[in-house]
């Protein structure tokens, strides 16, 4: 009896000591594991092909940044695409370069510092200071606090787009001197607050409980980054996200088969399209250009590899915009034509040749958007049919490699119009100082238009100039504008309130939910 009755007592006290450690036991922040698990909490995740390689605003991420809704900008584009206020209840022009904002009230950044006049000015001279697409957009040549929730802004000429581009997110606004916090994330305004960031991996948000606007019906919601299109309808299919983005359009039929999922698609603002080198000794004469830009079989492309989701591209532009409504002309010499003008002859196998080299050439594509893939190899069939070897490579980081590798023609896709005018795209691919214009374009003509185009405040006359800047450059064929291809997201039905919208910034928002 003494045995048994010692043997319970030892057991007794190691059941003690165990519920004390597993009671003392917390995780790296230093909470407990009971207090560190909220049950009750309404969570969601997301998959976004892009990563960002940091979280500053006024870098390339600012995109990224803005998708995750942690952050905001001064004006904000509605459904229609026109400017509505955001962080700027309202403004007004003074004259011809000079405008006035009235800041809404009460708004505080993550951090709980106020925002106000001064902190919006610092917060744009960096943006400017850093980027100097951001500055080529503004033209801001001076800003003044006129009380704490007004802010002058005087811009070095008439620049028209000026309400519209301050959507644009590389003018995030945020608190400057948090940026300089390495202990702590940036502090920004948005009805989320960065709650983890793991590169190349993901980005954790959490409802900021002091937002000025309509708070989040989801606690926290946590954005996976996957590049790869099937990985991503994997990660949906499995449960271990909620939506995703840029569902390529062959896995369409696959999601509607069962009634777990909802396929959101809208026309979009943005253009698949090929680039070429112009410094490439294949591509710096404009008949080769020109015979291939007539070989990319448009509508074949929107048939087969968009499925009829999207429309044959004839510019820059869709056509969902007044300033899209282009006509492209019909190149009137035949293949053959335009390859000898450059000195190309057919060789025994049917293979263009010139100087003893057969033609072959380059082709970059990349993951995130796998249906690019898709059509570069289409166009890659057709070249081939006519005597043009061209071999596509596949790059993680296209942007990087248009900058530092050799290429010959490269797949891109860019949201031409996201603030619904057609000044940025003009500004950053055509101008010949444009870090962004990797193709290396250049026209005098065309810079001058552009100039012009930023002082015109009437909007048709500025759409008549806009047609005029893109029937320049077509001249060149500095692109094959392919396919305006419609956006495509797919999400499970427990998900509410994630919208396919045409402009594509605004990803998370406030209005998703999640139903259990």
């Amino acid at each position: 009896m003494k045995k048994s009755y010692k043997h319970l007592i030892n057991w007794f006290c190691m059941a003690l000591c165990i519920i004390a450690l597993v009671g003392c036991s917390t995780n790296k922040d230093g909470q407990s594991n009971s207090e560190n698990k909220d049950t009750s909490a309404k969570t969601a995740t997301l998959a976004f092909p892009w990563s960002p390689s940091g979280l500053d605003p006024h870098s390339g991420d600012s995109w990224e940044i803005m998708r995750s809704g942690t952050a905001e900008t001064l004006i904000k584009l509605n459904e229609d695409l026109t400017p509505g206020p955001w962080l700027a209840k309202s403004w007004k022009q003074v004259n011809d370069t000079t405008w006035l904002f009235q800041l809404q009230e009460n708004v505080t950044f993550h951090n709980g510092k106020a925002l106000d006049a001064a902190a919006v000015m610092n917060s744009l001279q960096r943006a400017i200071d850093k980027n100097q697409g951001t500055k080529n957009l503004l033209k801001i040549r001076a800003m003044e606090v006129v009380s704490e929730n007004e802010l002058k802004i005087e811009t070095t000429e008439i620049n028209a787009a000026l309400i519209s581009n301050l959507a644009n997110p590389g003018t995030i606004i945020v608190d400057v001197e948090s940026l300089d916090n390495e202990v702590s994330y940036p502090a920004f305004t948005g009805a989320y607050a960065i709650k983890e960031f793991n590169l190349d991996e993901s980005l954790i948000v959490k409802q900021y409980e002091g937002y000025w606007g309509e708070k989040t019906k989801l606690d926290e919601v946590t954005i996976k980054f996957i590049p790869d299109g099937i990985t991503r309808l994997m990660a949906l299919q499995s449960g271990d996200v909620d939506g995703a983005t840029d569902i390529s359009v062959d896995n369409i039929e696959v999601l509607e088969k069962g009634d777990r999922f909802d396929v959101l698609t809208a026309k979009s603002l943005r253009t698949h399209m090929v680039m070429y080198n112009m410094e490439s000794p294949l591509f710096k004469q404009l008949a080769v250009r020109k015979a291939v830009d007539a070989l990319i079989p448009r509508q074949e492309i929107v048939d087969s590899v968009m499925k009829g989701k999207g429309t044959s591209a004839v510019g820059p532009f869709s056509p969902v915009v007044p300033f899209g409504q282009v006509n492209k002309e019909q190149e009137e010499l035949s293949i053959e034509q335009l390859m000898q003008q450059d000195g190309w002859r057919k060789n025994t196998d049917a293979m263009w040749e010139k100087d003893g080299t057969v033609f072959e050439a380059t082709f970059l594509t990349f993951p995130q958007r796998p249906e690019l893939t898709v059509m570069a190899e289409v166009i890659q069939s057709k070249l081939l049919e006519q005597g043009m070897k061209v071999n596509i490579r596949q790059v993680e980081n296209i942007d990087d490699a248009l900058v530092n590798e050799e290429w010959d023609l490269a797949m891109y896709s860019m949201l031409t119009a996201h603030t619904g005018s057609p000044y940025f795209f003009l500004e950053i691919f055509y101008k010949s100082n444009s870090s962004s214009n990797m193709n290396h374009f250049a026209s005098q003509k065309v810079d001058s238009m552009i100039n012009e185009l930023h002082q015109i405040t009437d909007t048709e006359k500025s759409t008549e100039l806009a047609i005029q800047i893109q029937e320049e450059i077509e001249k060149a064929v500095p692109h094959s504008y392919v396919v305006y291809p419609d956006t495509v997201f797919a999400v499970n039905k427990e998900l509410e309130g994630f919208k396919a919208l045409p402009i594509e910034y605004y990803y998370n928002n406030a209005n998703i939910n999640r139903t259990y």
